[in-house]
Order: C-alpha cells, then structure tokens, then sequence
C-alpha cells in the first residue's frame, strides 16, 4: 500500500471513528485526546496502520513512495517523515471528526470520510503506471529488474495488509460506538 493510499486511509478512518464516538465527543468536556475513541482510534493506528506503513516501507520502499525519492539515500529521514505523516493524517482526520460532531454535522463526516475512501481508491488507477512495477528507485528510474505489481510481494502482503486492517477498523468502530453509547 503506497503512503498516499494509507494518508487518506488514515483521515477517513479518523473521521469515521469520531462520528463512531459523537455521543461522547458531544457530551464530553475532555480534550479530544483524552477521550476513549480516540485512544481507542490510536490503538488501531499504532496496531494497524502504522506497522503497515512501516513494512512497506523497509521492504518496497522506493514503490511504498511512488519512487519520487531514493530511500537509499538517508533512510531513516524519509521513515521518519512517512511515520509523522500517517499520525498526522490520523489525528487530523479524528480532529475533523470531532468538530463535524460536536457542530452536529453527521452527515459532512459521513460524506468527508466515504470522499476520502473514494480518493484513496482513486490513487490506484491514477498512479498505476508507478505503482504496477515494483522494485527500487534505481530499477525504476533505468527501467530493469522490476517485477510485475500482481506478482509481487507487495499485492500479497497488501491484501493480507488490507484484511487486517478492514476487519480490525470494523471491529474499532463497533466497540467505539457501543462503548460510548452506553456511557454517555
């Protein structure tokens, strides 16, 4: 999954995690990172999202950033920097959420997160002459050595990737929702 696939996973997801938690959010006079879903929304990143961003990014990691920076060039600098834009994308998404709640705007969180799902989609067929060869910025640039993205470890270990992270985002937003359901 290449990072700007996650970013936008990562700010639907906070969107829709804090709509999950609107009774809460708009009840609560705790700040926004005091509340149990968005600790429970940052559980789900730091056990899902960010180890997905991670493995992409030590073993596809010229592919995971569309090969626009050679990552063997200071390693840890672009890491680091993919790393604080996921949680970045995370807490703004929350953050959006919450206002849009707390303003008793439903239905603009329903439609901000179903957009950013739908661009996150969109990145696939709009970047595929870069994501449909993987291999590393050299191979790209001088064009030798790729392998083809469906017979890749890059697709197996991204459905596996987006299964996890399907089935455990259910899973958050459910508990989210009838947690602070009963609470508030």
């Amino acid at each position: 999954m290449p990072l700007l696939f996650l970013l936008l996973v990562a700010i639907a997801t906070g969107v829709l995690s804090a709509h999950a938690g609107r009774d809460e959010v708009r009840h609560s006079a705790d700040p926004v990172w005091r509340m149990e879903a968005f600790l429970a929304y940052a559980l789900f990143v730091a056990f899902a999202l960010l180890p997905t961003a991670i493995y992409f990014y030590v073993f596809h990691g010229d592919w995971f950033l569309f090969y626009w920076v050679d990552t063997g060039r200071a390693p840890w600098i672009w890491g680091l920097l993919a790393i604080l834009l996921l949680l970045g994308a995370a807490s703004l998404g929350f953050g959006i959420g919450a206002a849009l709640c707390r303003a008793s705007r439903d239905l603009a969180a329903r439609r901000i997160t179903v957009g950013a799902f739908f661009i996150a989609v969109a990145v696939w067929p709009l970047a595929w002459d870069r994501l449909s060869l993987v291999g590393s910025y050299r191979q790209f640039t001088r064009d030798y050595g790729l392998t083809a993205f469906v017979s890749s470890p890059a697709f197996y270990s991204g459905l596996v990737m987006l299964v996890i992270i399907g089935v455990a985002f259910g899973w958050n937003v459910y508990h989210i929702d009838r947690q602070t359901r009963d609470r508030v």
